[in-house]
């Protein structure tokens, strides 16, 4: 999602009174993807971009780990498609300022900053600021963008992609070390669990949680709601975790 994540809220009336191309267009970027769910299509924002663009993103998350990515017009339009197709993801991007604006008779450049919001089921996922380098050239008398230089720092996260360690003694015993994120950065806590029996039945227990593990089936449930299916401890604890962490944790990598 970072690439296409420009778009910025934008006052009605500058966008109107503007006449320089290169901002022209970076409002009719904003207006058409603020509405790529209610009504814009996707060629409406593909149009917009040169078929020979190519746009770079280095990402900076809470850690301070770089991720790179690079990308043409066919990515654009796979995340698009991404977009559209998942109901739960909304984002939310207003500018900051404009920090660098230079226009030519063929050709156009724009620095802004960003501020961005991302959302996963009406909750904040993520919060950040964009630094965006675009550049548009004149093509049979209109104006596409050709490149996007981007550089993305996460300021905040409270859902998102987490991180478990897990140690076992023997086949009953475990503890786990995950790490989540947690506003300004990403917070960790440790859980203990025990494979036990209690009234014949065999259980997970987790401070004063109790789950469930039919010894039958392998279903896990927790307060009637079935968790997964297990055919042992590790796994069973992977599926209490997932429970245990549903609010911070859109994944769970465990290693």
């Amino acid at each position: 999602m970072v690439l296409i994540l420009l778009s910025v809220s934008t006052d009605r009336s500058w966008a109107n009174t503007t006449n320089e191309p290169i901002k022209k267009l970076l409002v009719d970027y904003i207006n058409k993807m603020n509405a790529l769910t209610q009504g814009t299509q996707k060629e409406d924002v593909l149009r917009l971009f040169d078929e020979k663009y190519v746009g770079n993103t280095v990402y900076v998350n809470l850690s301070g780990a770089l991720v790179r990515k690079n990308y043409e017009k066919k990515d654009i339009s796979n995340q698009l498609d991404d977009i559209i197709g998942d109901n739960n993801y909304k984002f939310k991007l207003t500018l900051d300022k404009v920090v660098f604006q230079s226009q030519k008779e063929r050709a156009g450049t724009i620095s802004a900053v960003v501020v961005f919001e991302s959302f996963i089921d009406k909750r904040l996922a993520e919060k950040g600021t964009m630094l965006m380098d675009l550049v548009a050239i004149r093509v049979n008398g209109g104006w596409k963008i050709v490149q996007n230089n981007m550089v993305r720092v996460s300021e905040a996260k409270d859902i998102g992609d987490c991180v478990c360690y897990m140690y076992g003694k023997g086949s009953t015993k475990f503890v786990t070390e995950v790490y989540f994120p947690s506003g300004l950065e990403y917070s960790q806590e440790f859980d203990a669990f025990q494979v036990t029996s209690k009234e014949g039945k065999r259980i997970i227990k987790s401070d004063n949680n109790e789950f469930y593990w039919s010894r039958d089936t392998g279903k896990l449930t927790f307060k009637g709601d079935q968790l997964g299916k297990a055919e042992n401890a590790k796994k069973a604890i992977e599926f209490v975790l997932k429970d245990l962490y549903k609010d911070s944790c859109v994944n769970i990598v465990f290693n």
